[in-house]
């Protein structure tokens, strides 16, 4: 088994090599370490979108202070170290620390909740930090708080590529539509990334639709065809089969709670993408998401406008013409159906007015494509001059 000094050593080194010795890391683990090895390396332990709750500074801190008398440092990466440094004993097991067991007990200790959480996590993280040297020691703590820490997924894609021979371009469209490195380096180690399609209840990285600042939206958009909607909240990607429902933020935070009544008359599936909002308040909106509880707890009366289709049963449907997707998205909206939330396909706007009144424009183009993971090279996202931006 691997030891996990490796992936510490590589989280605290810069330089040209790095993406060289991430290669040799990668291509030097058995099938089963390289999806927890790329996971420590990314500082995470699951998927953004999978259940589970980070560690919190305060149990952190407990931790720290239950091994050593002496805390000191700017950060908790720093803290960490010097405690471990200056621990009052040892662990029980004083074998090396290797990949798969801080990957295995960071797991449980997100995993862990309800009655006595807390006292299981302290005691899991004061297992590791007793069996860690001092650099193991910060990374383990900082992955454990969710701080960020890891190594970009650019910089991991391009080790994926050179470790297993694959092209670059075939790694980050398999990323796109499952983002999750660790996943995406298993399928590449055994042959298996085209595999990676669009699925439901696995989030796909959404489109970029670059924003512009602009005193006119005529001047913006002049002599061209475009399709325009006003923006009033957050990007979110809907997806709905026979059995359940997702629902995703544009950052792939599940927020399926807030569809918990959902109903669709399909027999399929579908992967549709537009926004969410209450009003003209975004706040309401933020609020609703972190609550983590149904919307038919809440006063607020949530709205879902749906303006994209990118799958339907199994079939992508990226490569056709926005247009025909966006048709394609109202049959399928038609046939949904939550009484605690209104869900409509989007409505084509008169782009001033909009600007007008505050809102950003998002011009489409008919016959573009969807980029996933990519920046679209011909919609836009108009934003008066001193107008707030949404995300």
């Amino acid at each position: 088994m691997t030891e996990y000094t490796r992936i510490a050593e590589l989280l605290s080194s810069r330089g040209r090599g790095r993406i060289g010795a991430l290669a040799s890391l990668l291509r030097s683990l058995s099938q089963e370490e390289i999806c927890p090895a790329v996971r420590l390396l990314t500082g995470s332990i699951r998927p953004s979108w999978s259940p589970g709750e980070l560690t919190g500074r305060d149990v952190v801190m407990d931790v720290l202070l239950s091994i050593s008398d002496e805390v000191e440092g700017v950060d908790l990466g720093e803290m960490a170290e010097h405690a471990i440094r200056h621990k009052r004993q040892r662990g029980i097991d004083e074998s090396l620390l290797t990949i798969d067991h801080v990957h295995s007990v960071l797991n449980r200790v997100m995993k862990s909740k309800g009655r006595g959480s807390e006292g299981r996590r302290r005691a899991l993280l004061t297992g590791l930090l007793l069996s860690a040297a001092p650099l193991e020691g910060r990374y383990i703590m900082l992955t454990a708080a969710g701080i960020r820490s890891g190594i970009g997924p650019k910089m991991i894609a391009k080790a994926i590529s050179r470790a297993f021979g694959v092209d670059i371009e075939r790694v980050w469209s398999a990323y796109s539509r499952l983002p999750e490195m660790g996943r995406v380096a298993e399928a590449a180690s055994s042959g298996a990334l085209d595999g990676i399609r669009l699925t439901p209840g696995f989030p796909f990285i959404m489109m970029e639709i670059p924003s512009v600042d602009v005193r006119s939206v005529h001047d913006a958009i002049a002599g061209s065809d475009h399709i325009c909607f006003a923006r009033r909240g957050i990007r979110v990607q809907l997806h709905v089969s026979e059995e359940r429902s997702w629902l995703f933020t544009s950052r792939r935070k599940d927020i399926s709670h807030l569809i918990s009544g959902l109903e669709a008359e399909l027999s399929g599936s579908a992967m549709l993408e537009g926004e969410m909002y209450a009003g003209d308040d975004l706040s309401k909106i933020i609020r609703l998401i972190n609550r983590r509880r149904s919307s038919r707890r809440s006063s607020v009366r949530p709205s879902i406008v749906i303006w994209d289709a990118l799958c339907i049963d199994g079939n992508e449907i990226v490569n056709l013409a926005y247009s025909e997707r966006l048709s394609i998205a109202s049959e399928v909206v038609g046939k949904i159906n939550d009484e605690a939330l209104d869900i409509s396909v989007a409505e084509t706007s008169e782009p001033e007015e909009a600007f007008r009144r505050g809102f950003p424009v998002v011009v489409r183009s008919p016959s573009a494509p969807y980029l996933l993971g990519g920046r679209s090279r011909t919609d836009l996202q108009i934003v008066g001059r001193f107008l707030s931006m949404r995300n």
